[in-house]
């Protein structure tokens, strides 16, 4: 069949005189009612008979309506939901397992609707053992749709052609086929059948323009390839140009460039928050509908259990979405936060709804509304018998309705389609139940999130001057001008994809869509053809750079003479902003106001060691209260394990006392105290931390704390006798208008009379840390402060990790404790400093913690970290004192 290059208007014209038009999709349909509507205000007509125009899978549709064939098909979601059915059934028949059911069926419909159109078959003879498995899946799928008395709706096309040719259904006189590059086979046996009974089929693309002008154009990457693309097209829009074009031949691969870019250069209102979808241009690819915020909140809230993770309550508590946001918006920031800092990844719902409706320590806001909300969900949950797919849908909307999901504030548009989506996407549900068993709740939502995944979302847009379009959706369609985005050799012509579960000998003999290379080429000639002339003023780009790898031109584009596009000026907000910005005046400032008397700053030790690691980091934490949010652990982190081994050896040295104590109980007997002790303070820091810890949780870690902690006491038994004076004792001093108060972990008194203050490290630990003029382990020397070297005789970590324990410090003498060394000849006090005696280390700590002390009262807030490893790489605030653009600033200057 020729295909006829006639002029648009003389379409129309056929139309007018009663002539049938199929088009290959519902866009060039829309595209050529709406070109047929204008053409008739023109002539001054104000009303008229509709065109018959139709898509051609909707026109075979409403045929087999006509022959009432649509009772007992099945719906395309129904025929799904059979194909997963039919691959388990077959997967529990073999003893198989497959982790995607869900892409499998999807590939086993495809496979069915392309030998059912191409109406061919092959036996197990010929075939693979991918290709066996299919043949049973559709044997067995084939049993499913007898038993239930259902139509394949792979057929339905046939049936349809065998009604027309038995006369069943009247023709037009004249029928046109617009856009195809193609005619499937199904097409051909339509227009074959048609000719039989005296219908005139033709088909139809636009002429080539005339008097053409434009050519080909190559960018460095895809970012600078669509900004000029955005660019042409506004210096268009500011012109004459009515219907500008562009066709990417890689949608999936340019649409989120393409929604951004286009957004700030044509449209940058809709950049704003709360903006409206733009108006400028339409870009034909939707998006998921799970991935629209309202959706997404609608499946945290059905997704929540008995016990939550700590991500979706914070999803929730966050959501605009969700019954009470703008109400309770600081107090569920607060809950937030203070959720975080229970540092669990997930709580009973019951838990949640306390915290949620008493607020924390009960100084904080209450989340009332959103209490109300769990708690509802927390009866429904108990509603769990199993269900067709129908009655979970509604059990569903209920659960939403009575959160008041999405009503908290009027919808934009945007917001008001995705919510009409949603309702039909439940409504969708309903129909699969003909073809479901009851399921459980589970399986219900995880059926409902992949239909919401499968589901594209696409708002409507305007059908304007701008149209974003797939290669595919622009057939027929001609426009004043015409972009062609990422023309190169991978993608056009596109690689062969033979089916894989049709052997590809076949698929190669009936010329299916994607069988060969050979394939790919003739139909992107034809795709080619028609797009390099469906424009007077045409541009064909590609990037030079993509994914890493160099790309060349497509060898279908090499006619095209090289051009250079007239582009308008960017207005890439942030470009325009940095642009039209005044010169910045440089403050440095480096001090913030000065402590007042009489001020209260928690912080105890760790402002002075804040302090020694960077000013800017004591004066963020502890005079603004910046620090980042808590993040949630598997189990017991590192906080926990440290706490515990402080709780386990304070009770324990209570309970014991001395050296004498100690080494008289047998292993016996310490492992009967060291168990009791450990049991105690899990209790103790389950209560602290309002969340249950199970039993295995608690097991590991009671095993744990048993055999480091015998480990540890083991060593401490090897110490010369000594008792032990005081346990967490409270510690005050205070450096001007500040006081520090902090607790001492342990002081013990040796043999002498002398005293050595102890405190329990279960990280790493280094006596380099005390030292310089800002030592950035300040604890231990802040405790020798008012004590005389007589006194005091000694300070030490003690270094609680398996395999690693052991004491760490400086004493007035040797052998005090094995592993502390004598201030006389110590290494590192020799190689780091001038202190020679234990006096002056005493008299040194004075003096460096004075300083820290009075450097923080004076409100000293430089960055100045002591080194980038200790005090940033852990460090929480540098997106704030944005250390890492100074230095990028700084390197900047150095390079020539």
């Amino acid at each position: 069949m020729q295909i006829d290059h006639v002029a648009l208007d003389a379409l129309l014209a056929r139309l007018e005189q009663g002539a049938m038009v199929l088009t290959v999709n519902k866009r060039l349909a829309r595209y050529l009612r709406q070109a047929y509507d204008r053409q008739q205000q023109n002539k001054g007509c104000s009303a008229w008979i509709s065109p018959a125009v139709y898509a051609c899978g909707g026109w075979q549709r409403q045929m087999a309506e006509r022959l009432g064939l649509d009772g007992k098909t099945l719906e395309p979601l129904q025929a799904l939901r059979l194909w997963e059915r039919a691959i388990e059934d077959d997967l529990s028949a073999m003893g198989a397992g497959l982790l995607r059911v869900p892409e499998a069926a999807r590939e086993a419909a495809r496979a069915h609707q392309l030998l059912s159109e191409y109406g061919v078959d092959f036996d197990s003879e010929q075939a693979g053992e991918d290709h066996r498995t299919f043949l049973r899946w559709r044997r067995r799928w084939r049993e499913l749709c007898r038993a239930g008395g259902w139509n394949d709706p792979a057929l339905l096309p046939g049936r349809v052609l065998e009604a027309l040719q038995g006369g069943q259904l009247l023709l037009p006189s004249e029928v046109w086929l617009a856009g195809f590059d193609d005619l499937p086979p199904v097409i051909e046996g339509l227009c074959q059948i048609m000719q039989e009974r005296g219908t005139a089929v033709r088909r139809w693309l636009p002429p080539a323009c005339q008097d053409q002008v434009g050519g080909r154009v190559a960018y460095a990457d895809v970012e600078q390839e669509v900004r000029c693309c955005a660019r042409w097209v506004r210096h268009l829009l500011e012109g004459k140009a009515e219907r500008i074009g562009v066709v990417v031949l890689d949608m999936t691969a340019y649409q989120s460039r393409l929604q951004r870019i286009f957004r700030e250069e044509l449209s940058p209102g809709a950049l704003l928050p709360g903006a409206d979808a733009e108006k400028a241009f339409n870009l034909s690819l939707g998006t998921p509908l799970l991935n629209e915020g309202m959706v997404t909140t609608a499946f945290e809230l059905l997704s929540l259990g008995r016990t939550v993770s700590l991500d979706s309550l914070s999803y929730l508590l966050r959501s605009p979405f969700v019954w009470g946001h703008l109400s309770e918006q600081h107090a569920r920031a607060v809950l937030d936060r203070e959720l975080r800092n229970l540092r669990m990844g997930q709580l009973p719902l019951k838990q949640a709804m306390v915290h949620a409706r008493r607020g924390f320590k009960k100084k904080l806001g209450c989340c009332d509304l959103f209490s109300r909300q769990l708690e509802m969900i927390d009866s429904l949950l108990k509603d769990a018998q199993p269900r067709l797919p129908g009655a979970w849908a509604r059990h569903f909307a209920t659960l939403l309705e009575t959160c008041q999901w999405s009503k908290d504030r009027p919808f934009n548009s945007r917001e008001y389609q995705v919510f009409t989506a949603w309702k039909e996407l439940l409504a969708g549900m309903a129909c699969l139940d003909a073809v479901s068993a009851p399921m459980k709740r589970g399986e219900a939502l995880r059926l409902l999130r992949r239909l919401a995944a499968d589901a594209v979302f696409q708002p409507e847009g305007s059908e304007g001057r701008v149209q974003v379009l797939g290669a595919l959706e622009a057939a027929g369609m001609q426009f004043d001008a015409l972009w062609v985005l990422g023309a190169h050799e991978d993608v056009f012509p596109a690689p062969a994809r033979p089916h894989p579960f049709i052997p590809v000998a076949l698929q190669r003999r009936l010329e299916m869509p994607h069988a060969d290379a050979a394939r790919e080429l003739d139909f992107a000639h034809k795709v080619a053809q028609r797009l390099l002339n469906a424009a007077p003023q045409l541009v064909v780009s590609w990037p030079e750079g993509l994914d890493g790898r160099e790309r060349q031109p497509s060898p279908l584009i090499h006619q095209l003479p090289p051009i250079v596009p007239v582009l308008a000026e960017s207005r890439q907000p942030a470009a325009l902003i940095q642009a039209v910005a005044g010169r910045l005046e440089q403050i440095a400032d480096s001090s913030g106001p000065p402590i007042e008397a009489g001020s209260r700053i928690s912080g105890g030790t760790g402002i002075l060691k804040d302090q020694a690691l960077c000013p800017f980091r004591a004066f963020a934490r502890h005079r603004l209260g910046a620090r980042a949010l808590a993040t949630a652990s598997l189990g017991f982190d590192g906080l926990d394990r440290g706490s515990l081994v402080h709780r386990v050896l304070e009770w324990f040295w209570k309970d014991i006392g001395n050296w004498q104590s100690l080494t008289a109980l047998d292993s016996a007997a310490l492992q009967q105290l060291l168990v009791k002790y450990i049991d105690q303070a899990l209790e103790e820091l389950e209560a602290e931390r309002r969340v249950p810890f199970s039993k295995s949780q608690k097991h590991l870690e009671s095993s744990r704390l048993l055999a480091l902690l015998g480990e540890w006491l083991a060593i401490e038994a090897k110490r010369p006798t000594f008792t032990v004076d005081t346990l967490e004792a409270w510690h005050r001093e205070k450096f001007g208008p500040l006081t520090l108060q902090t607790r001492i972990d342990r002081i013990d008194r040796l043999a002498d009379g002398s005293q050595v203050i102890i405190d329990y490290k279960t990280g790493l630990a280094s006596v380099r840390d005390w030292l310089g003029a800002r030592p950035v382990e300040p604890q231990l020397p802040l405790y020798t402060l008012g004590r005389t070297g007589s006194d005091l005789s000694a300070v030490a970590f003690a270094k609680v990790r398996r395999g690693d324990s052991g004491f760490i410090g400086i004493g007035r003498d040797d052998d005090l404790i094995p592993g502390i060394a004598a201030t006389d000849g110590h290494r590192q006090l020799e190689a780091e400093t001038d202190i020679a005696t234990w006096e002056d280390l005493l008299l040194f700590w004075r003096r460096t913690l004075q300083q820290l002390g009075r450097d923080f009262c004076d409100g000293q807030a430089i960055v100045d970290p002591i080194n980038s490893q200790k005090a940033c790489d852990r460090c929480d605030l540098q997106p704030l004192c944005r250390i890492s653009e100074r230095d990028d600033f700084a390197e900047d200057e150095v390079l020539p």
